[in-house]
C-alpha cells in the first residue's frame, strides 16, 4: 500500500509501482492511494495525511497477514497513521513501513514529529534517507526506523532532484521490496 508525496503520482511512483507488482509473490496485492485532493495545501497536508492513513485502516475490514505500507515524502504521514490504526484493529497482523525521504514536520508547531514518532507501531520499520536536498524536515533519522542514507550512493544520478532519490534508489536498486 502506497501513499505518495505532495506532488501527487508521479513518474517514480509509478517506477515504484511497476517494481512492487513485479515483485509481488503469488496472492498478493500493490495498491496505490491517490490523496491528491487533500496533499496540495503544504501546511494542512501532514494533517490531512493522518486523517486519510486513517480512514484508509478502516476500510481494510479483513485483517492482513501482513502489510507493507510505505510514505512517500509527506505521505508518510498517511502510511504510519494507516498501520497505527490497522495496529489497533488487527493487533496479531505483521505491519512493516517503508518511508521515502519523509516529511517529519506536523504543521508550523510539530516540528521533529516524525522522527520521534514514525514507525513506532511497525513490526519492521524503515527510513530511505537524502540529506542533501532543500526540503526542511527531511534530512533526520527517524528513531523508530533502520535507518538507510543513500545521498552519497554511487548509483545517484545528477539529473535526480536530491528529495526524489530515495524513492528513486528504493524502486531501481533496493534488493527486496516486499516484506522483510
Amino acid at each position: 500500500l502506497v501513499f505518495h508525496g505532495a506532488g501527487g503520482p508521479d513518474s517514480f511512483t509509478e517506477e515504484l509501482m511497476e517494481r512492487l507488482e513485479g515483485d509481488s509473490p503469488d496472492g498478493s496485492y500493490s495498491h496505490f492511494y491517490d490523496w491528491s485532493d487533500y496533499s496540495s495545501n503544504l501546511f494542512k497536508a501532514a494533517f490531512n495525511a493522518q486523517t486519510v492513513g486513517e480512514h484508509v485502516g478502516r476500510t481494510l475490514t479483513s485483517p492482513p497477514s501482513s502489510l507493507h505500507i510505505i510514505g512517500i515524502s509527506v505521505g508518510s504521514f498517511a502510511a504510519d497513521s494507516c498501520l497505527k490504526t490497522l495496529r489497533t484493529l488487527h493487533p496479531t497482523s505483521t505491519l512493516q513501513l517503508t518511508l521515502l525521504d519523509p516529511f517529519t514536520q506536523r504543521g508550523v508547531l510539530g516540528v521533529g514529529y516524525g522522527v520521534k514518532y514514525f514507525g513506532r507501531e511497525a513490526d519492521y520499520a524503515q527510513q530511505f534517507l537524502n540529506t542533501d536536498d532543500p526540503v526542511p524536515s527531511t534530512n533526520e533519522a527517524c528513531k523508530e526506523c533502520a535507518v538507510f542514507d543513500v545521498t552519497g550512493a554511487r548509483e545517484r544520478e545528477e539529473e535526480i532532484f536530491g528529495h526524489d532519490w530515495p524513492l528513486v534508489y528504493f524502486s531501481r536498486y533496493w534488493g527486496d521490496v516486499g516484506i522483510v
